[in-house]
């Protein structure tokens, strides 16, 4: 029996969708990486023909330095438990600002439209609006690290 749970790897799967669109898409990703686009979207498939591929670690790597934010990395860490706190800096360029407070809330400001957006007319979430909730989710994300990192 494996240690990881169906659940671990979709939501595995799930995150590494994310850090390719994150990325700029298979077609954009692929020139960054070793891997083609062909093969970058079956490791976000969750059907039963693509269930056991998944993204190498290398690659994942490639994909959240390029998307900006440790997508594919925190939903590992989730797995096991783990939380990712960023490294601090300490150099002065890296100091607390308002627009740094500005974007947060503005990210905020993002997820929760999409929220009331999606729930508005039927009181559910579509595929679509899933999606789009977990793009403001993620920028949300970023934003609220970087505010940490620099606090």
């Amino acid at each position: 029996m494996r240690p990881t749970s169906e659940d671990n790897r979709a939501r595995l799967k799930a995150a590494t969708r994310r850090a390719i669109r994150a990325a700029g898409g298979g077609d954009s990703f692929q020139h960054v990486t070793r891997v083609a686009e062909a093969q970058l979207s079956k490791y976000g498939l969750a059907s039963e023909d693509h269930a056991e591929t998944f993204i190498p670690v290398d690659v994942a790597l490639d994909a959240d330095l390029e998307a900006g934010s440790p997508i594919i990395t925190t939903a590992m860490a989730q797995a096991q438990g783990f939380r990712l706190v960023r490294a601090e800096r300490e150099d002065a360029e890296h100091r607390l600002e308002f627009c740094d407070i500005s974007a947060l809330g503005m990210s905020f400001s993002d997820l929760q439209r999409a929220l009331h957006e999606a729930l508005a007319d039927d009181g559910s979430v579509d595929e679509s609006e899933r999606r789009i909730i977990q793009r403001c989710g993620d920028r949300l994300a970023r934003a609220l690290l970087e505010i940490m990192t620099r606090a």
